[in-house]
């Protein structure tokens, strides 16, 4: 499923941890970690000029959304005054990943209340 989502509504989303971000729960806590890697002034420099390629991916997890994919998108959106983002619930780039665990077991696809 594609949609448009309010970037306000991405930020109070629960969030994977990994190892550089392992007390963020929400995106708007990872945010600040993504600005700082090597290749986020080349990403946000693209976005500026060519807008944003891939959707940010969403998924549920008992019952809540969460961001799995596209944290560097939504920093570099909110960076440059965007206010939605195209989202997907199954990216085309990871259709061919089934090892992926965000992808099987308990999380379902995103289905925003309408």
């Amino acid at each position: 499923m594609l949609g448009y989502i309010a970037i306000a509504d991405v930020l109070d989303m629960l969030t994977p941890d990994d190892d550089d971000t392992p007390d963020c729960l929400y995106v708007r806590d990872v945010l600040p970690f993504k600005r700082t890697s090597e290749h986020y002034a080349g990403l946000l420099d693209e976005i500026r000029a060519d807008g944003i390629a891939l959707p940010i991916m969403i998924r549920t997890f008992e019952g809540q959304p969460w961001l799995v994919d596209g944290h560097h998108r939504v920093a570099a959106a909110l960076d440059l005054g965007m206010t939605h983002l195209v989202w997907s619930d199954l990216p085309v780039e990871l259709e061919d990943r089934p090892y992926n665990p965000m992808l099987r077991g308990d999380w379902q696809p995103f289905r925003p209340a309408a």
